[in-house]
């Protein structure tokens, strides 16, 4: 960081704890206890890829969150607060996604839309 007073330049290094912008980064993006549906999960991203396109394109309003945990890719949909708003959605794609379970974890904001 780079600052100026009076015709004068001086530069600044900010050291700070990791944690710290782990927590401001927590509370801007506000999350609350739900579930996720995991559709899939593969170590090639392509295959993560072709099956979240599918699925974008069948559901256009469920988010889609693809995480990495080695070796695999996860690929996690929906905001759901309730196992019930899940468990809805595992009743529509029964067949087409059969390794589809249901997680629970933090979950963002459900869109209103």
């Amino acid at each position: 960081m780079t600052l100026f007073y009076r015709g004068l330049q001086a530069q600044i290094q900010v050291i700070s704890d990791p944690r710290i912008e782990q927590r401001i980064a927590a509370k801007n993006n506000k999350q609350m206890p739900g579930f996720r549906v995991q559709l899939c999960f593969d170590s090639d991203k392509t295959i993560i890829d072709l099956t979240r396109g599918q699925f974008v394109t069948e559901f256009p309003k469920i988010d889609t969150y693809v995480r990495f945990e080695a070796p695999n890719f996860n690929l996690m949909v929906g905001d759901f607060r309730t196992q019930k708003e899940a468990e809805e959605l595992i009743a529509l794609i029964r067949g087409r996604y059969p390794l589809a379970i249901i997680h629970k974890e933090q979950i963002n904001l459900p869109r209103i839309d």
